[in-house]
């Protein structure tokens, strides 16, 4: 692993209550992708994720935590049901800090493609892998939604067999020269 890159402090909205949780989470590293998809409009919508996990091999499911006030949750949930799972190499910090800012648009002045049948937006210069998704069951979980998403499809991106992890509330490198 290389060193770490910038740290980000605890939320400032996290009561003493929450402390023990959040430091124990942060202590759990994590994969750091970028979930995209469209609007009921059209447009994209994406934010940074290092809640997911691989569900089941047969057939290939797998799982991402949503934020309930998530500005992209009613794009996953509408239309076709169908998302991107960008898995960002090594070098993909300055994708993961864009999608985990709020600015309106995330998606201006940035290389990204639309996959042919739905239109989702694909980061595929950004990643090592994007794993093309369709929302099979929702399952609320406290703030959060759990989706259970089939995979229909993985692309190979071009950042090799690399990944950014996030751990200790920090950006990791692995296998990054």
């Amino acid at each position: 692993m290389t060193a770490a890159t910038s740290a980000s402090a605890r939320p400032a909205d996290a009561s003493p209550e929450d402390s023990g949780f959040l430091d124990a989470m942060a202590a759990l590293a994590g994969g750091v992708c970028v979930v995209t998809a469209l609007t009921a409009e059209g447009h994209p919508a994406g934010f940074t994720s290092t809640a997911v996990m691989s569900l089941s091999r047969d057939p290939q499911l797998l799982a991402i935590g949503v934020g309930r006030t998530g500005r992209t949750l009613p794009a996953l949930l509408g239309g076709g049901r169908r998302f991107a799972l960008n898995i960002l190499h090594a070098g993909g910090e300055h994708m993961a800090r864009r999608f985990a800012d709020r600015p309106a648009d995330r998606f201006v002045g940035l290389e990204w493609s639309a996959e042919e049948a739905t239109g989702v937006p694909l980061l595929v210069a950004h990643c090592s892998y994007t794993v093309l998704c369709r929302v099979v069951q929702d399952i609320p979980a406290g703030d959060h939604h759990l989706l259970v998403s089939a995979v229909e499809r993985i692309v190979t991106g071009s950042g090799g067999p690399t990944a950014l992890v996030h751990h200790d509330r920090r950006y990791h490198m692995l296998g990054a020269a």
